[in-house]
């Protein structure tokens, strides 16, 4: 790495070290995008010991859940995992691993029975699908709840937010505090940086990434699957995320709504 990026990496390992500091209870968390495996080595870098969460949901591409598994494993991560789901819509490998000690499922069912009630009305409503026309609703339910059970035993929590991806994260700071401390250590790098840095540490990326589409487009900003779409390199890194709706490029609200 150049000498910037050098100095770049030590500073963000500075703010994570001063929050590990401050903050006996605290956690990581990682959707296993590029900007979260980042945040991740980092993070275990300064605590190695620092516990890892991921919200998933069962909208989220099947290749996700093996490249959560593929990581775990080669990164001895020991991950929670946090889903509103019913056990039979839990994917296998999770299960499998769960079962071998591998990580931890926490499944939200009260959650999972509100879902499935909203997502009923709005087929039979509007004859489309939740995600469709009431997407921050969705996003409320399989993410920012679960999050909430996630951090609720914590004084802060690192997370992977750039304030480079798109116009919804620019007046983000490094440590924020909102309830809980959350912690923006890669608040500053870029995609190249970031995806420079993932390289040189020797961690592939989730297969999405790699994917060519029509026109050069390509995935760069990762959520579930109906949600994200490619977009081109001149465009924001989150245009591709809620396409299609008013919530296109937008924010899922674990960002933007207090967890605690």
């Amino acid at each position: 790495m150049y000498k910037k990026m050098q100095e770049k990496v030590e500073h963000s390992k500075e703010i994570v070290k001063n929050a590990v500091r401050d903050y006996r209870r605290i956690a990581v968390a990682c959707s296993f995008g590029k900007d979260s495996m980042a945040t991740v080595l980092l993070a275990r870098e300064v605590q190695p010991k620092i516990p890892v969460f991921s919200i998933m949901t069962v909208f989220k591409p099947r290749a996700t859940f093996d490249y959560l598994v593929r990581m775990n494993e080669q990164l001895g991560l020991n991950v929670t995992v946090f889903m509103v789901a019913r056990e039979a819509e839990v994917p296998a490998v999770l299960k499998e691993r769960e079962e071998q000690g591998e990580l931890e499922v926490r499944l939200l069912s009260a959650l999972a029975e509100r879902f499935e009630a909203e997502s009923a009305e709005a087929e039979l409503v509007y004859g489309k699908k939740i995600y469709e026309v009431a997407p921050d609703r969705c996003c409320e339910l399989l993410k920012v709840e679960p999050a909430k059970e996630a951090v609720k035993d914590y004084d802060a929590w690192v997370c992977g937010l750039r304030n480079t991806e798109g116009r919804t994260r620019k007046d983000y700071k490094e440590v924020e505090f909102r309830g809980l401390a959350k912690v923006n250590p890669i608040l500053t790098w870029t995609e190249a940086e970031v995806l420079g840095y993932l390289a040189v540490k020797g961690v592939p990326l989730h297969p999405w990434y790699s994917r060519v589409f029509p026109g050069g487009k390509r995935i760069r900003s990762l959520g579930c699957e109906p949600c994200t779409v490619p977009v081109y390199d001149w465009q924001e890194e989150r245009a591709g995320r809620w396409k299609g709706t008013s919530k296109c490029g937008g924010e899922c609200g674990i960002h933007t709504k207090r967890l605690k």
